[in-house]
């Protein structure tokens, strides 16, 4: 074999060597990207903040019917189920606001969870605001709060 064969062979290796490496770069960027996306798909959720019923009132771009969470009390005396059905409306208020504090007009179809009617319990609506001024939630969450979790603690004391 003369210079010129080995070296035509020489280039036909890296020539190989180069292609595979190249394919190995952009599996591996497909696969980064994939994964990027999944775990960016994976949490929008997470990151929908809750606004407070006085923060959400002052607030006009939380009101055009965009998906929010707010958070609030139920105000005493507000909540009303229609017949027999799961259908409701109620009102929330910020903790501590009074009867002077900013209310919100809720409805929600479903079963509420066990501690919603509790005075100690902080609610948080998912849903948004209808062009009848009324928040219509898609889900709800209650908090357990602590003064709610001391007073279990206390009556369990006593007992």
């Amino acid at each position: 074999m003369d210079d010129f064969e080995l070296d035509e062979a020489r280039v036909e290796e890296e020539g190989e060597s180069g292609s595979h490496r190249t394919r190995f770069l952009i599996l591996g960027l497909v696969v980064a990207l994939a994964l990027g996306y999944m775990i960016y798909a994976a949490f929008p959720g997470n990151a929908l903040y809750f606004l407070t019923v006085s923060e959400f009132a002052g607030k006009e771009t939380a009101q055009d019917g965009r998906i929010v969470r707010v958070s609030g009390k139920l105000v005493d005396g507000s909540f009303h189920r229609e017949g027999n059905s799961t259908a409701s409306r109620f009102r929330l208020q910020d903790e501590g606001a009074g009867l002077t504090g900013a209310q919100l007009e809720a409805a929600y179809v479903g079963v509420l969870p066990d501690l919603f009617f509790n005075p100690h319990t902080e609610v948080i609506l998912q849903g948004s605001y209808g062009p009848d001024q009324v928040f219509q939630a898609d889900s709800i969450q209650v908090k357990c709060p602590s003064k709610y979790q001391s007073l279990q603690a206390e009556l369990d004391k006593a007992s």
